[in-house]
């Protein structure tokens, strides 16, 4: 029988039965080990580390490939739906702080999307900071982004799709911003979830959920120092995605929120924005999870966001203004 030190105290903020129960367990491994930011950035990395998850019922087989970067070839893995429904393809960025993560830190959530969607998803290993701060995985994102609009990477063909998760949603909504003026090929639908959007971290959410969910307010802080070490460049809108003034023109986008989130406020704030421009976005605002939450089996609001998600993408794409990738590229305006 469990002692009162062992028996997991479930989280009051977290309202979902599962992620607390969840998030309880968990916490009581992580209670001896110092918290992320402090053990180093090759312990963060160790922990970070996860094997794929198997789901066969998903009904998704997943190859590893190599394709070309911005600084040469970068580790990718390709999602494939035994139903494809879709001819798009999905470029996903995975989460970890731009430092930690890798193709298996999101393996469970591509896997969900792929099924979801009924489209291919290639999730790209883009270089981590800090031994390549910003732009090092923009730029990576950026050339590979092309290379499918060209053709470049076999077997990948259709509309374009971006998605990302924590980190990778901020990587996702900048290539969203230079798709607009033509920087990048036309996206047909962009995907955010759980978005780091920017490096004020002084929102009610920062302050709310901060502590003891998983990340923390002193993760992101130490994240960013790594991403873009120089202060004055995160005022750029290719770095803070939040603060760009005007966000006409971006593609039909999602943004996934998880309610106990200390990003919650910037993501919501960037979806406000998007609506205010007359982007067509839906925004998928799930109460009483963590910011972990799509990446955690046995969490069923996770597999509920995933595809509410999946409609709103596959709508835009079954919409007739969806660009063909055949069509030139808009000029910058």
């Amino acid at each position: 029988m469990p002692t009162p030190s062992t028996c997991p105290v479930l989280d009051p903020r977290l309202t979902d039965e599962q992620a607390a129960r969840l998030h309880a367990a968990r916490a009581l491994v992580d209670a001896a080990l110092a918290p992320r930011h402090l053990a180093g950035l090759a312990v963060a990395r160790a922990r970070a580390r996860r094997p794929p998850v198997l789901l066969p019922e998903l009904g998704v087989g997943a190859q590893d490939l190599v394709v070309r970067g911005a600084a040469g070839p970068r580790p990718a893995r390709r999602y494939v739906p035994d139903e494809l429904r879709q001819s798009a393809t999905v470029l996903f960025l995975h989460g970890g702080g731009w430092a930690l993560g890798d193709l298996d830190t999101d393996d469970l959530l591509c896997r969900r999307l792929a099924a979801a969607t009924g489209a291919t998803v290639l999730s790209l290993s883009y270089r981590l900071a800090p031994e390549h701060p910003w732009p090092a995985a923009l730029d990576d994102a950026s050339a590979v982004l092309e290379a499918l609009a060209a053709g470049r990477v076999p077997g990948l063909t259709g509309p374009l799709v971006v998605a990302g998760h924590g980190a990778g949603g901020q990587l996702a909504a900048v290539l969203a911003l230079r798709a607009r003026t033509g920087r990048v090929p036309p996206l047909a639908h962009v995907l955010l979830l759980c978005p780091l959007l920017d490096d004020d971290l002084d929102r009610d959410s920062h302050r709310r959920y901060g502590q003891g969910l998983g990340l923390s307010v002193d993760d992101l802080a130490w994240f960013w120092r790594m991403h873009v070490p120089d202060r004055a460049a995160r005022h750029r809108s290719d770095v803070v995605p939040v603060r760009t003034g005007d966000l006409a023109g971006c593609a039909s986008t999602t943004v996934v929120v998880a309610g106990a989130d200390p990003v919650r406020d910037e993501g919501l704030a960037f979806a406000s924005a998007l609506a205010r421009a007359d982007v067509d976005v839906r925004e998928v605002l799930v109460e009483g999870v963590p910011h972990a939450f799509l990446t955690t089996p046995g969490v069923a609001a996770g597999e509920r966001a995933v595809l509410e998600a999946a409609r709103h993408l596959t709508a835009t794409l079954s919409a007739d203004r969806v660009l063909d990738l055949r069509e030139s590229v808009p000029q910058p305006r």
